[in-house]
């Protein structure tokens, strides 16, 4: 006798929450069947809901280079317990990941010391289309341009070479994300603002406005390239609406964005608390910001959540606005901070795992994740949605060892994960 039993429980399958058991064998969903299963070891579901593990297409774990502030150990830890079983790391690393060498460095190094799966993206800076070409050609999922200047200085705005990374990603296949703020429009606003201390004054130079702007040329390009585009951490309701525009365009079927926990759970109002806590970019802007990310979220105008986990040291993001790098941890707090929302009748339960599993499986082509289905990974996290809990900086798992949310009581607790057919939990 083999293999895991998930016996018991309610199973997202095909839309809706069904009784079901699941086996569990060499890393695969091996049956799914309404009778009880017989393996080796057993988890009892009882009153429990079981769901695909979450896909996380948009993290820092900064290794190499930044292990001060995450590794692969602590952050693909931090991700378990917070119901995600595959990350996809940025480039923003040392060093960048902007080389097939370094690219397969970085890969290699997640193999040995992540604990979820893992894929990486490429960054862009000008010079490196033919690393990106050879990468593409080892099955490199996407690409990472930062429009807009953010931790790492990876800022690249060149609009003819980035109609050749276009053209290349049509050509490949590959997802072109994009960090998408005005550089020019945030340097300007910096400027008027210098006086300025609080860390308030980050939603007045990273604007809305500014998120449009670069949102509208990238657009743009893509209209005219056909690529997949992917608009990272959207964050203003002008923004998003630039986004359902380009979509009625030509080519708008490939155009997808991602929304992040933080966006949508804190706004302008909690600065005066949180201060640089709440720090990142694209900044957090006002109450209807938050709300038409909230509408647009719900019906299906954003496809993806995703974290944009970004830890810094606690003595970083105690410094002086100016001085103090943008980033929020998230890996622990986006499923639970979800559930809690589906527990509150805030967002139906299918559209948090359509947002979560699903539509990073089909974008990102992970075509053995994202459901719970017969012959697929084995990615499955264990809910009990009648658990109250609250979220508490002593007991998380990331080094950042904080987090903005810290106190916030939830209801929805992520009782195990398996990753990979491993149980954690």
């Amino acid at each position: 006798m083999t293999g895991l039993a998930l016996n018991n429980g309610k199973a997202f399958i095909d839309g809706r929450l069904v009784k079901a058991n699941i086996l569990v064998e060499e890393g695969r969903i091996a049956r799914i069947s309404s009778g009880a299963i017989t393996a080796e070891k057993e988890i009892d579901c009882s009153r429990k809901i079981v769901l695909p593990g979450a896909i996380d297409c948009h993290v820092h774990f900064r290794s190499p280079g930044f292990e001060q502030k995450e590794s692969m150990v602590s952050g693909s830890l931090a991700a378990i317990h917070g119901g995600i079983t595959t990350v996809m790391d940025m480039p923003n690393t040392s060093p960048k990941t902007v080389t097939l060498r370094d690219w397969e460095d970085k890969k290699a190094l997640a193999s040995r010391d992540c604990a979820v799966a893992f894929d990486a993206y490429m960054g862009m800076t000008g010079d490196n289309l033919g690393e990106i070409r050879m990468a593409a050609e080892k099955g490199l999922r996407a690409v990472k341009v930062y429009f807009g200047s953010s931790t790492g200085s990876m800022l690249f705005g060149d609009a003819g070479k980035l109609m050749e990374l276009f053209l290349l990603s049509r050509e490949k296949g590959f997802v072109v994300a994009v960090h998408a703020e005005d550089d020019a429009e945030i340097s300007r606003n910096a400027e008027k603002f210098r006086g300025r201390k609080d860390a308030a004054v980050h939603a007045k130079i990273r604007t809305g406005e500014a998120e449009a702007k670069a949102i509208s040329a990238l657009t743009g390009l893509q209209e005219k390239a056909g690529n997949k585009l992917h608009i990272a951490h959207i964050s203003s309701k002008d923004g998003l609406a630039l986004v359902k525009k380009a979509r009625k365009g030509r080519h708008g079927s490939a155009i997808t964005c991602e929304v992040t926990p933080h966006h949508l759970f804190l706004d302008s109002r909690g600065y005066k608390k949180s201060g640089n806590l709440m720090k990142c970019n694209p900044s957090i802007k006002s109450p209807a910001d938050r709300e038409a990310l909230w509408r647009g979220l719900k019906a299906g105008d954003i496809d993806i959540v995703a974290t944009d986990h970004a830890p810094h040291t606690p003595e970083e993001k105690a410094r002086g606005y100016w001085d103090c790098p943008s980033g929020i941890p998230g890996v622990e707090t986006m499923m639970p901070l979800l559930l809690d929302s589906v527990a509150r009748g805030k967002i139906p339960l299918g559209r948090v795992v359509e947002a979560c599993c699903e539509k990073p499986a089909e974008i990102f082509g992970w075509k053995a994740k994202g459901f719970i289905r017969e012959g697929l990974d084995a990615d499955i996290i264990v809910v009990d949605m009648e658990k109250t809990w609250k979220v508490d900086n002593e007991k998380l798992f990331t080094r950042a060892g904080y987090s903005p949310f810290n106190g916030r009581k939830l209801k929805g607790f992520v009782e195990n994960t398996i990753a990979g057919g491993q149980v954690f939990g």
